[in-house]
């Protein structure tokens, strides 16, 4: 099976997605001179990855700190016996959630939230532990969040 046939993207489909994860607001003359096609050809492209929902939608990544979000952490919650449908619809009504991954294991549920303060993360984990038990990690400063997606590799040593 070809790399295009695995994942439905060939090299220059996988460099047009790096340009566009950069910079979704590239223009496509500028993607064509990178990639080193037509504009028409990757116009034709960027609109299949759509079609196929490789490209999912485009946004602006935006600074928490600059918003008033000045705290992150990641919260597991191992969850009350049948409460799972209940979480799930608690979560959906807590916009500082921005991530929530139901998972095997000793955990049921990963949170990745952001709070304005320490004082809103205490409420917030007050509310959240009628749900099971919590675990709490907050995000140092200094941590770096991946946000492009890479090319899979075939092994470590690709």
């Amino acid at each position: 099976m070809s790399e295009k046939e695995a994942y439905g993207v060939d090299a220059i489909g996988w460099m047009i997605l790096d340009e566009l994860q950069k910079n979704g607001r590239v223009s496509f003359k500028h993607l064509a001179e990178k990639v080193k096609l037509s504009p028409t050809a990757v116009i034709e492209r960027v609109k299949r990855m759509e079609d196929e929902g490789i490209i999912t939608g485009y946004g602006a990544i935006i600074n928490p700190r600059k918003v008033g979000y000045n705290l992150s952490a990641i919260i597991s919650l191992s969850a009350n016996p049948g409460s799972e449908q209940i979480i799930n619809e608690s979560l959906a009504a807590i916009p500082e959630v921005l991530s929530c991954w139901s998972l095997t294991g000793t955990n049921d549920f990963m949170l990745e939230i952001q709070v304005p303060s320490l004082e809103f993360l205490e409420e917030l984990l007050s509310e959240l532990a009628r749900h099971g038990k919590l675990t709490t990690s907050i995000v140092l400063p200094s941590s770096e969040k991946r946000r492009a997606i890479n090319r899979p590799r075939m092994s470590l040593t690709d």
